[in-house]
């Protein structure tokens, strides 16, 4: 199997991406940030997390790296229209960081390991660019902890497709619960775990971006019906879905 990012890169889903901030995803991760760090964002996307990091950081400097070049394009046009000076945006993969040893007093991570397909081998270059001290957080989502109603056939279908094309991709939709064992089979310790629900208002938020993901995928038998499951399930009066998280924290000793 190949390693994809299974959003992909669509403006649908650079939209999606681009509502969250470090309020309503990262908040897991404040805490522990404080002015002057010199922090790294790995998975940044469109940079909207990453701009709220750089502003909880200031003087200190955020550096910002993604995969795809789109992405980083967007995220250093959006930190000049807002003015934000301390945050750099590069194109890197996460298995092979362009960056020192021991140069970050804190890594965070949004969204990003359950793409990956060998989270051990990116952990340790988090280690190595962490400096000792220094810490990490993490946040992935987990399949096994999502709540649907009123579900239907057609419904469920589709969110199984959607997790069958994840794993097809390489990912690990469960890893999410995998966090703490992974930072701690990498050597980091004292490590905190928690998990949280996000709850879409409007539904269709999430619907047409699943929607449009399954359509684009491939040429499946039944696509047309799952798109149009979810897209019927977004106008439910009683429609509901909250979506599970896992965040973890973890130190370098």
């Amino acid at each position: 199997m190949q390693e994809k990012y299974t959003p992909g890169y669509s403006s649908n889903a650079t939209n999606f991406m681009a509502k969250r901030s470090l309020d309503t995803h990262g908040a897991f991760f404040k805490p522990y940030l404080r002015p002057g760090m010199n922090l790294l964002d790995c998975g940044c996307g469109p940079g909207t997390i990453a701009l709220g990091l750089a502003k909880a950081i200031f003087p200190g400097m955020l550096t910002g790296i993604d995969r795809e070049p789109s992405q980083i394009q967007i995220a250093a046009e959006s930190a000049f229209t807002q003015g934000v000076s301390n945050a750099n945006f590069l194109e890197a993969n996460i298995y092979a960081l362009p960056l020192r040893d021991n140069s970050f007093d804190a890594i965070f991570s949004h969204a990003l390991f359950e793409h990956l397909q060998e989270p051990m081998q990116a952990l340790r270059e988090l280690w190595r660019v962490l400096k000792p001290g220094g810490i990490v957080g993490l946040r992935s989502p987990d399949w096994g902890g999502f709540l649907i109603a009123p579900s239907t056939p057609e419904l469920e279908k589709a969110f199984s497709y959607y997790k069958w094309l994840q794993q097809q991709n390489s990912g690990n939709p469960y890893v999410g619960r995998e966090l703490r064992a992974l930072l701690r089979q990498s050597g980091f310790t004292n490590i905190k775990a928690s998990a949280s629900y996000q709850c879409y208002e409007p539904l269709s938020e999430a619907t047409e971006y699943l929607a449009l993901l399954i359509e684009a995928s491939a040429k499946v038998d039944g696509a047309t019906a799952m798109s149009n499951a979810l897209r019927e399930w977004s106008q439910h009066p009683d429609g509901f879905f909250a979506q599970a998280w896992c965040e973890v924290v973890g130190w370098k000793g």
